[in-house]
């Protein structure tokens, strides 16, 4: 009975020791909230310097966006022809068109897969929900899944 008594007691003991060690001072409580209000204030300036650049580069972007469509369409001119050149400048798909003018038209699509077999190289490229495929580099068809 005495042994239990003097565990529990120790027991008892430890505990209230080690929920002491863990109460912060109210001087260290103050200096950790002065701390974090500090890094608060400095992270909240910092956010509207990035939100003032954010805002500048989208202007510029705005800018930017008609002339690089222009000299997009001029170098579609100048690869393909006018007529060409034109159908592709405004997103035309058509059955016959090469790899490369896709490309040229609608950019790198999401993702491709190959299939080379003895009768020719096969290709899928898929943008979004619409799969194109092209035999040996021409485009034979398209699909659109619903």
């Amino acid at each position: 009975m005495q042994k239990l008594v003097l565990f529990l007691f120790l027991f008892i003991s430890t505990i209230i020791i080690g929920q002491k060690e863990n109460v912060l001072s109210k001087e260290r409580y103050n200096v950790l909230v002065d701390s974090l209000t500090t890094r608060k204030n400095d992270l909240l300036s910092k956010k509207k310097i990035l939100t003032i650049q954010i805002d500048s580069l989208q202007n510029v972007i705005t800018e930017l966006e008609p002339k690089i469509k222009s000299a997009h369409i001029k170098q579609l001119y100048k690869k393909y022809g006018k007529k060409i050149g034109g159908r592709l400048a405004s997103g035309k798909i058509w059955k016959g068109m090469t790899e490369r003018m896709l490309k040229d038209s609608w950019g790198e699509p999401d993702r491709k897969t190959r299939n080379k077999k003895k009768w020719g190289l096969f290709t899928q490229w898929y943008y979004g929900t619409i799969t194109y495929f092209f035999k040996n580099g021409i485009l034979t068809d398209w699909e659109e899944q619903k």
